[in-house]
């Protein structure tokens, strides 16, 4: 006798690993709207943020209302019917349907006091990030997602990007900016 699963077999569905960045911010438009009355604030990070022409998945960074309302933000996933990736009190991950397959979505959780740098950090480029750190570092400093810029075992800033930038002593760059060549920031090539 065949198995349950050969004799109604599913159709594999593809996950689509880029889209060009106009469907990909079309997409996460439609999904933000959908789940934003669970946030206090939630913004667009990631390649879209810096106008990728690809795209390879899409960012959110959200302060939740509460923890409740975080954990709605997956019945909102369902309701357009995204299949689940993984969902904790601080990164969920799904796939939502488009084109012709699946697309990954990931949403990080912030606190009003690190939404900054989680900012600059889920934006990226994460060779961008790379070079910010070694930087940080180079400053007595250290760049924490969880906590934000640290220095001397405090947080000196993360509430906002620019704050971030201002306590390193470096100009706030477009993320469209945050992008390395040569070993330096395209906005530090460009000044």
């Amino acid at each position: 006798m065949k198995k349950q699963a050969t004799l109604f077999p599913v159709k594999e569905i593809a996950v689509v690993t880029d889209l060009d960045w106009k469907e990909a911010k079309t997409l996460a438009e439609q999904i933000r709207t959908a789940v934003e009355t669970h946030c206090d604030i939630i913004e667009i990070a990631g390649s879209i943020r810096r106008e990728k022409n690809k795209v390879h998945d899409i960012d959110f960074v959200a302060i939740a209302k509460n923890d409740a309302e975080w954990q709605k933000i997956n019945g909102k996933l369902r309701q357009l019917k995204a299949r689940p990736g993984c969902s904790g009190t601080s990164l969920i991950k799904a796939f939502l349907p488009c084109q012709n397959g699946i697309f990954q979505v990931d949403f990080y959780r912030a606190k009003p006091s690190t939404f900054g740098i989680h900012m600059i950090i889920r934006t990226g480029s994460a060779e961008h990030n790379m070079w910010l750190a070694a930087y940080a570092i180079s400053r007595g400093m250290r760049l924490k997602y969880s906590e934000g810029l640290i220095k001397d075992s405090c947080a000196i800033a993360g509430e906002n990007e620019k704050g971030v930038f201002t306590s390193l002593d470096l100009p706030c760059p477009l993320p469209s900016q945050r992008e390395i060549v040569g070993d330096k920031p395209v906005w530090m090539v460009t000044q």
